[in-house]
């Protein structure tokens, strides 16, 4: 399928937003893998999120999301994708880009103000973001 979509392009960018996080880690790291075994595929987006925002949404939202349990949330972040080729060539926060457009409600706008965590080493931070990734020049 994937060839399908790429056709006879020798640069393409894949997105995967909304998708990761119903996946489990191996189906993760296979899709990577595919992703990375493709020298047409130059570029991926994906959306990322913590393992502490992971919990609260499993706690939160838990009982809505039975049917599609979100699962896919590594504690080093960005540095999973970098562990497999991968390099990081941008990296926004979901907070920080709502601040800036004037997206967030009043009661969040003091969290923007706030340090972020590392993107490699997100822990029990409760982060989310848009990754670009792309294949290293060689």
């Amino acid at each position: 399928m994937l060839q399908e979509a790429v056709g006879s392009s020798d640069k393409a960018l894949v997105i995967t937003e909304g998708l990761l996080i119903y996946l489990e880690e191996p189906q993760v790291r296979a899709l990577a893998a595919d992703l990375f075994a493709r020298a047409d595929v130059r570029w991926w987006i994906l959306d990322l999120a913590s393992p502490g925002l992971l919990e609260m949404m499993r706690k939160s939202m838990g009982r809505h999301l039975a049917s599609a349990p979100m699962r896919f949330a590594p504690p080093d972040g960005v540095a999973y994708f970098e562990a497999l080729g991968w390099r990081v060539a941008q990296v926004h926060s979901i907070l920080r880009a709502a601040a800036r457009f004037r997206r967030l409600p009043w009661f969040l706008r003091i969290f923007a103000l706030l340090p972020e965590p590392d993107p490699r080493r997100l822990g029990k931070s409760r982060w989310t973001g848009v990754v670009q990734l792309e294949r290293p020049a060689r």
